[in-house]
């Protein structure tokens, strides 16, 4: 039974969580929109550590802890201590310290949070452009026409950030509306998402939103369980498109056809895969820092097995099974739908364990975490001691 001092434990947990998630994404905010060149690194590191050492925090004064989350969190530090990457400790401890934390609170956060930072840089930059570091014009060849029309970008510096920025609005709405989902819902979606690609003739964007519109719509109407075959392609997902991935970087790197359908990313993947690192490596590969400027890194998979490493690669497809195949026995539409959009997005943008953005793998990880039921109470354990 809940005491009053458990409920005021879990209001103090929702609002260190919401300054947690605000310093999360002022950091990339900071990194995506500041002139590299600037001197910020000590503030951007103070940020980072920050939101870890207060997430850690929470952590260690829950009283009772399952022997999934401890071993996560005890893998992910050492994972950390080895590559020096924290993007998957960050999330993971984002998913245990939301243990009692209510999902629909934590996605309204995240969109809240999200739209606010979006709506400030855009007004930010439009009104004083010369802020704006990254100031290049970007061109699309439109063969209808046969003519090069001019990208915008909302003033963000590149057209691929609008929807860069936007792809957790779109998850987090769709997961919020989904039990009331209706036609207002779909012309709003669909017609915002066409509204910016008209504008920005960001392919991408356009076709991760779009594919989950027609994904929200067949969802909704079938029985996952009673189609042969589909609960196991959903499982497997992530595994396939991280092979499918490392098989186009590797194999098909000078392909024209698939360098020119997806904007030169097979020879940059190619970079980190093998010219420059070896994607076999168990802890990951160090890049300097001309290799990442020259070579956009432009995949999370390509990301997860070769910056982070092949152990860290089999711990996260690990919990990607589990948590995918909990949300399809549980009939959690709402979290396929949010996920599916992050993991098909992710295939050409370092998106998925990106924590200022992808919380349908912290709802993922939280979901793992809670399924084990085998508790200890660090705490009882201590005082019999």
């Amino acid at each position: 039974m809940k005491t009053l001092n458990d409920d005021r434990n879990i209001m103090i947990r929702k609002y260190l969580y919401i300054f947690v998630l605000f310093i999360i994404l002022l950091r990339k905010y900071m990194i995506s929109f500041i002139d590299p060149n600037m001197d910020i690194g000590m503030i951007k590191s103070a940020l980072f550590y920050s939101s870890i050492g207060i997430l850690m925090l929470l952590f260690l004064f829950d009283k009772r802890k399952s022997i999934t989350e401890m071993v996560l969190v005890g893998v992910c530090v050492l994972l950390y201590l080895l590559n020096r990457e924290g993007a998957i400790l960050l999330i993971v401890l984002l998913a245990v310290s939301a243990k009692q934390i209510d999902d629909k609170f934590i996605v309204k956060n995240y969109l809240i949070i999200s739209a606010c930072f979006l709506m400030v840089a855009i007004l930010l930059f439009n009104l004083f452009p010369s802020l704006i570091f990254n100031q290049e014009v970007h061109y699309r060849y439109i063969e209808k026409i046969d003519m090069l029309v001019t990208r915008m970008d909302f003033g963000l510096g590149n057209p691929n950030s609008v929807f860069y920025h936007m792809v957790t609005i779109y998850a987090a709405y769709i997961f919020l509306r989904y039990k009331d989902y209706n036609k207002w819902d779909r012309i709003i979606l669909f017609g915002s998402a066409f509204f910016v690609y008209q504008t920005t003739y960001s392919r991408t964007g356009f076709f991760t939103i779009l594919a989950g519109l027609i994904f929200v719509e067949i969802i909704r109407w079938i029985d996952i369980t009673k189609i042969k075959g589909l609960p196991m392609l959903l499982k497997t997902l992530p595994i396939i498109l991280t092979l499918f991935s490392v098989i186009i970087g590797i194999v098909f790197d000078k392909s024209t056809l698939l360098n020119r359908l997806l904007a030169s990313r097979p020879k940059f993947w190619h970079v980190y895969l093998a010219e420059k690192g070896n994607f076999l490596k168990p802890f990951g590969n160090s890049y300097s820092p001309a290799i990442k400027a020259t070579n956009p890194l432009d995949s999370s998979y390509v990301y997860i097995i070769s910056v982070l490493g092949v152990v860290a690669c089999i711990l996260f497809m690990y919990l990607m099974y589990k948590g995918i195949e909990s949300f399809i026995e549980k009939d959690k539409k709402a979290y396929l739908v949010a996920l599916f959009i992050f993991l098909l997005y992710s295939f050409a943008e370092n998106l998925l364990l990106e924590a200022s953005f992808s919380f349908a793998v912290v709802l993922l990880i939280k979901e793992v975490i809670l399924n084990d039921k085998r508790e200890i109470d660090l705490w009882k354990m201590k005082s019999r001691r």
